[in-house]
């Protein structure tokens, strides 16, 4: 394990850049308008990318804003802007995994401002993503509408070249645009829950990745943006933590700029391009699964509207969002994991065991006392519903009622204070309703 690990470690410290002689180039979203109205926000194509025989050491993309020529503008406030490839699931459904992430910048027209910014991205731990033709989603969060906003370009580079380790499959975890911090009615662990993935017969390492930047502020800590929380994941029976901040705002690439660009924040650095927590070398074992919880530091936000005891001007500065110094705390966050092998990806790939459509397991122990787990499969993420209900029809627990990504998922039923006898769990997807059989013996 020792030299697979050294492996890992020299294919992740690659140089970003190299002799443009071995280079493919592919250019995406070139110059592509974002925003509010005629461009819209959200710009999805298709493009055509080098085959899976391509051979690559180095992968890399830059990702460079420029601003409507006059009478347009930029939009002079900081946002997010996202770039995902877009996977099929179903032949109806799909999902975009996030590849990079920008703040756009405060203004940088004028004198003495840039004009324009670019940043490059390593694409490297992406590479089974971007092979033959890839549906690209270019996402900028802009309000701005007429003709300001920003022009987008995407540019890759595929150095040919061979690796000690390749990296071959992704998997979403989740992914929130605006996932709410600080209300006890809308807790966040009703969305970040276990997924348990499944490891192929190619798998030797993976890494857990994940992007987070906080957005708002006025709130109790000046969260999520302005306050320093520490976030971390569980990966089987070890945890990790990250403190979610960066102090090196004031220097970036798209500077100088107007407005408070040099100001410290959690991973919110206008005219700079955000970097994900990695946690590498994760060993993994075929045919079972990494289970993986993200947690986020606890909290509670009292200046929202929907605290009685707030009163504006008294407990809190303002109560009440108004969308300029008092916005809802919130963290845009995805999470992934990028597998890892020493063998031949040319070779015809082992299927990664996800059902054509949920499966409801049979839980285990059978007959349980007093408690027991319930797994199942999902095809494809959705909202699931996971019941209990006695031989009466009764119900008398609920177990799930929230969105979940696609996978394997297991839930723990406590039947404390119940009665011996037999049960159903009764799982309910999008389109899709299952039950099984229980039996309790005290």
């Amino acid at each position: 394990m020792f030299f697979l690990r050294m492996l890992l470690v020299a294919a992740l410290a690659l140089p970003v850049l190299a002799d443009p002689g071995d280079t493919t180039v592919v250019v995406t979203f070139a110059q592509e308008l974002h925003n509010f109205a005629a461009g819209g926000r959200d710009n999805v194509a298709s493009f055509q990318f080098p085959e899976q025989n391509l051979e690559c050491s180095q992968i890399w993309m830059e990702y460079r804003l420029d601003c409507p020529s006059s009478p347009g503008d930029c939009d002079p406030w900081d946002r997010t802007a996202r770039l995902y490839v877009q996977r099929d699931l179903t032949d109806s459904t799909h999902e975009d995994i996030e590849i990079a992430r920008v703040i756009t910048p405060y203004d940088i027209t004028g004198s003495g401002r840039p004009g324009h910014c670019e940043w490059d991205f390593d694409m490297l731990e992406y590479q089974s993503l971007l092979r033959g033709e890839v549906t690209l989603h270019s996402f900028v969060d802009t309000w701005i509408g007429g003709s300001q906003g920003w022009l987008v370009t995407c540019t890759f580079y595929f150095v040919e070249g061979e690796m000690p380790i390749t990296p071959y499959r992704v998997e979403q975890l989740w992914s929130y645009g605006g996932l709410v911090y600080g209300d006890p009615d809308n807790p966040i662990d009703n969305y970040l829950d276990f997924s348990f993935v499944p490891v192929d017969a190619l798998g030797e390492f993976a890494t857990v990745r994940i992007w987070t930047t906080g957005h708002g502020q006025g709130n109790t800590h000046n969260a999520a943006e302005f306050s320093q929380k520490t976030h971390g994941v569980w990966i089987g029976l070890d945890t990790y933590e990250h403190l979610l901040w960066r102090n090196d705002c004031a220097s970036n690439p798209c500077s100088p700029q107007g407005g408070t660009w040099e100001f410290s924040r959690a991973g919110w650095c206008p005219g700079d391009r955000v970097y994900p927590w990695d946690i590498p070398f994760v060993e993994v074992t075929p045919g079972s699964t990494i289970d993986i919880w993200p947690t986020i530091e606890p909290y509670e936000n009292f200046c929202r509207p929907t605290n009685p005891d707030c009163v504006s001007g008294v407990t809190c500065t303002d109560c009440n969002y108004n969308d300029t110094g008092h916005t809802q705390p919130v963290y845009i966050t995805s999470g992934q994991v990028i597998f890892w092998t020493l063998q031949d990806v040319a070779a015809d790939r082992p299927e990664v065991p996800v059902p054509a459509s949920a499966v409801l397991h049979q839980n285990f122990p059978n007959p349980f006392n007093p408690s027991t787990t319930i797994s199942f499969l999902l095809d494809a993420p959705g909202h699931v519903v996971l019941r209990v209900f006695d031989v009466q029809g009764r119900e008398v627990s609920s177990l799930l009622d929230h969105d979940l990504t696609r996978g394997l998922h297991q839930v723990q039923f406590n039947g404390s204070g119940l009665a011996s006898g037999v049960y159903f769990a009764r799982l309910e997807t999008h389109n899709e309703v299952f039950s099984n059989k229980m039996l309790m013996l005290k």
